[in-house]
């Protein structure tokens, strides 16, 4: 049997490219494997031509897994003459209103991924739908429950114990005598980052000034609007040594913020899983989150998710911070979650069972 995993763009290191790689590598077990992407950056996949994918769609052993996260109008149009398997491994497409008033190129892209979601559910009545989350399956509540499964986007967290962290970064967060907050995630709209500075003011207001946000993510030349807002509210609320943009980094040196760090601070307004949640609970991070999107699915149970009150975060941020006992049943439960739901072993089991109970289809 053959397998086709496809989506625009491939690369490492992100939640779709880290999906494909690890089915590819579970498929490769006993299947062929391929992908197809307009954009090949991940080189640990084997990808095939636009011939190759038409012969091998007209094969009723072939299964297409095609991967919707963003407007691809060359794979939808690739997708509707398949005569074989196929599966919409759905993993969200951001609403245009985040980007409105900001990029009218993204606000664009958005709203037509977005429709062309609903296009792909009336004009794809075979293809079964498999989501990252229950949120990410409200999108596309028309189809039928018979043709819907859910299965979390595999992750390489448990690829990460045999590093080591940067030393030097580690050093210096341990050592600065600060409340360290982290959030990774990149600079847009619907990340929060606005909100997480009106919790560190309020922190600030009511507590102290020893608190630090380190933000894990790049700003955007395009967004520079969104990006404009961020910088005078840092400056309305004289943050400048309360907040440091970290950037792209490496693994080694996400490790030690995470390890580094005192809580995570998720200020989200949409996310259609968020692989952070996990990595933090796997490295005994406290979390404090908004009460938006997937974000409270994925932490799961005897977590920290408030309404959109600055005063409820810094308050849970000091409370944390002051009960050991309590930031250590928090962190326990976060692992918990981890443990029981989102391993490789985990999310295999789920994978491996959609395809057989819900395809026929044998892993």
């Amino acid at each position: 049997m053959k397998f086709i995993q496809m989506h625009q763009t491939v690369t490492n290191h992100d939640a779709i490219g880290n999906d494909i790689e690890i089915i590819n590598r579970i498929l490769c077990e006993k299947h062929e494997s391929f992908v197809y992407a307009n954009n090949q950056y991940n080189t640990n996949v084997k990808y095939i031509t636009d011939e190759e994918f038409e012969r091998m769609t007209k094969e009723s052993d072939t299964v297409v897994i095609y991967h919707h996260s963003v407007l691809w109008e060359k794979g939808y149009e690739m997708i509707k003459n398949v005569k074989c398997h196929l599966i919409i491994r759905y993993h969200n497409i951001t609403p245009g209103k985040f980007y409105k008033e900001y990029d009218d190129f993204a606000f664009k892209q958005c709203e037509d991924g977005r429709k062309q979601t609903e296009d792909m559910i009336s004009n794809l009545p075979n293809a079964y739908w498999l989501s990252d989350s229950i949120y990410n399956s409200l999108d596309i509540a028309k189809v039928s429950k018979d043709r819907q499964g859910i299965c979390a986007p595999f992750n390489k967290i448990e690829e990460w114990k045999g590093k080591v962290p940067d030393e030097g970064v580690l050093k210096k967060l341990l050592e600065n005598r600060m409340v360290n907050i982290l959030f990774v995630g990149r600079v847009a709209p619907n990340k929060g980052h606005l909100m997480m500075l009106d919790v560190i003011k309020c922190y600030m207001d009511h507590y102290d000034c020893n608190i630090k946000l380190n933000v894990i993510g790049k700003f955007y030349d395009d967004l520079e609007g969104y990006n404009e807002l961020v910088r005078n509210k840092i400056d309305e609320y004289d943050l400048s040594a309360n907040i440091e943009f970290i950037g792209e980094i490496n693994d080694p040196i996400l490790m030690s913020y995470y390890l580094g760090s005192d809580i995570m601070l998720i200020c989200s307004d949409h996310e259609g899983f968020c692989v952070p949640v996990l990595e933090a609970q796997v490295f005994g991070l406290p979390i404090v989150a908004l009460d938006e999107c997937a974000v409270p699915e994925t932490m799961g149970d005897n977590q920290l998710v408030f309404d959109r009150d600055e005063y409820k975060f810094a308050a849970a941020i000091r409370l944390l911070m002051q009960n050991k006992e309590y930031r250590d049943y928090i962190a326990e439960k976060g692992l918990d979650n981890y443990n029981n739901r989102f391993t490789f072993e985990k999310i295999k089991e789920v994978f491996v069972k959609e395809l057989s109970e819900k395809i026929g289809v044998t892993i």
